[in-house]
């Protein structure tokens, strides 16, 4: 199958149908990590596995130029002036035509057989008939007019979606939609070529032969338009060459700028890697300081323990051992200054536990005096220390030993 037929008829509605290979599908086995190894002149590899379900949107997708004459005949690329709100405007491209579906197949070229998308669609040949006419001499003189496959980003998605990411070379779109196809004088796909016309014209004097004068006069028209053709390819070569030089010099500003933001950049990255070994080395030094701090706090806070405990017997602290001896554990075993912050609470709660029992035990022992003394309330009332006292009995009935 040639890359570009012409449908052999015309239609009385001006259209000609027409079928064009859009672009080549590389093999699975080229992409290695995610990247393909090979792609087109824009660095792109299609895999038939996400272009497949996009097929879809090849129908109804203009088919464009760009004019380079004011007989519109002679093209060059995409027409692209610029990115407005995030879409590329072509407005200087012209459409010329649309498809109708999309589907693959493999085609056989010169370099082997390939599997490509396919578009079939029309050329508006009534309303740029010079442009369709220009077309087939150039592609029956030999001449291979390229063309170039343009995608855009799917509804719901900030932009075209990469399986490993935006890369030079070797992106693979997963997510998109096929948006339009330019016939362009340098295509990113050398595949999508024009390399076959095939059309038979309805000619009234269809067997008419062209003598000698006629063939000489056709000939000279020739040389003569190719001349003045010539000479306006040389004049836009002029011109774009003067572009290509002022993209350059700005290609060329744009990397010395690159170049000093990522001087800063590394800048800043050293910055950050002396602030994050700072901040480690002081959080270090913060736990080796607490943990000092901790241990400290444990001495003082037994040493708090046993200055509040100190002015009590063994037998007066007897009752409160228990809750003495899992204070100490849990001083022992405090790690942070935070966690003793409740020890004094804890030393208070243990004196104030024996002094209640100091005063408990001291209620009984009046208790048990004034029993003694109920019993005894005689006239002369024996001491109950008169068994340790030296003295006699005394007269004072008021003597109590509180």
């Amino acid at each position: 199958m040639a890359a570009f037929e012409l449908s052999e008829k015309k239609y009385k509605n001006g259209r000609r149908a027409f079928t064009a290979v859009l672009y080549e599908l590389q093999p699975p086995e080229c992409v290695v990590d995610d990247v393909g190894t090979k792609y087109n002149k824009n660095g792109i590899t299609f895999l038939e596995e996400y272009c497949a379900p996009q097929l879809d949107s090849i129908k109804d997708m203009s088919v464009t130029v760009e004019f380079l004459d004011d007989e519109r005949t002679q093209i060059s690329g995409h027409g692209l002036t610029g990115i407005e709100d995030g879409m590329p405007v072509f407005d200087n491209a012209t459409i010329v035509g649309h498809f109708t579906e999309g589907y693959i197949q493999d085609i056989e070229t010169d370099d082997g057989t390939k599997r490509v998308v396919i578009g079939k669609g029309y050329l508006d040949e009534m309303r740029y008939h010079a442009f369709v006419e220009q077309l087939e001499t150039d592609v029956n003189n030999g001449v291979s007019v390229e063309g170039s496959i343009e995608i855009y980003k799917s509804e719901g998605n900030d932009g075209i979606v990469y399986k490993n990411g935006y890369l030079d070379k070797g992106r693979i779109p997963i997510d998109f939609v096929h948006s339009g196809w330019s016939m362009v004088t340098s295509a990113a796909d050398s595949t999508s070529t024009l390399i076959e016309l095939n059309e038979k014209k309805q000619q009234k004097e269809e067997n008419e032969i062209m003598d000698i004068n006629e063939v000489k006069e056709a000939i000279q028209s020739t040389i003569l338009e190719l001349n003045d053709k010539t000479q306006s390819y040389e004049t836009k070569i002029a011109e774009l060459n003067t572009k290509i030089e002022e993209k350059d010099a700005e290609i060329a500003e744009k990397d010395t700028k690159i170049s000093e933001l990522n001087a800063s950049v590394k800048q800043i990255q050293a910055t950050l890697d002396k602030l994050k070994q700072d901040h480690e080395t002081y959080w270090a030094e913060r736990s080796v300081l607490e943990s000092e701090l901790a241990k400290a706090k444990v001495a003082e806070k037994l040493g708090e323990l046993d200055s509040a405990l100190g002015e009590f017997n063994s037998d007066e602290k007897e009752i409160a051992n228990e809750d003495i001896e899992k204070l100490k554990t849990e001083i022992n075993s405090a790690e942070k200054k935070e966690d003793l912050e409740n020890v004094t609470s804890e030393i208070n709660s243990i004196k104030s536990k024996i002094c209640m029992n100091i005063v408990a035990q001291q209620k009984k022992a009046e208790k048990k005096v004034s029993e003694i003394n109920s019993r005894n309330s005689e006239t002369d009332v024996e001491d109950i220390f008169s068994e340790v006292c030296t003295e006699n009995k005394t007269e004072d009935k008021d003597l109590n030993i509180f």
